[in-house]
């Protein structure tokens, strides 16, 4: 399942289907996805869960017109895919969820490299 979720999420991002879901350094190893919450008044679920629908469908977790819409849940095993992963770590100090269009930001581990190392960190020294 690992390599699924790193190709499948790199493979959406380049696709370049879902606004906000983009790179954001050229190297292409640190990411933002979209998270809008769904009691937000300008929520829009064709937009705002279309890729956490895609991963339930990627899954088989959601079939169009035979299971119902649920786009929180779509939402959260995204988001227990990524926590659950070895190739992600999200960087919660770039994330900025309480803005008008909120996303995290995640980075992708380089193969080989452990979760949590900090040595590919963009932080600098203060």
């Amino acid at each position: 399942m690992e390599v699924q979720i790193r190709q499948w999420l790199i493979d959406q991002i380049d696709s370049r289907r879902y606004p906000g879901l983009v790179w954001e350094n050229d190297e292409k190893t640190i990411f933002r996805i979209p998270w809008k919450h769904a009691g937000k008044q300008d929520y829009n679920r064709e937009e705002d869960a279309a890729l956490f629908k895609a991963w339930a469908m990627f899954k088989g977790k959601y079939k169009e017109g035979v299971d119902k819409p649920d786009p929180p849940t779509w939402k959260t095993r995204l988001r227990c895919a990524l926590n659950k992963s070895n190739d992600f770590d999200e960087l919660v100090e770039r994330s900025q969820l309480d803005i008008s269009d909120p996303y995290k930001v995640y980075r992708i581990i380089p193969e080989g490299a452990k979760k949590g190392c900090r040595h590919f960190s963009w932080v600098s020294p203060s």
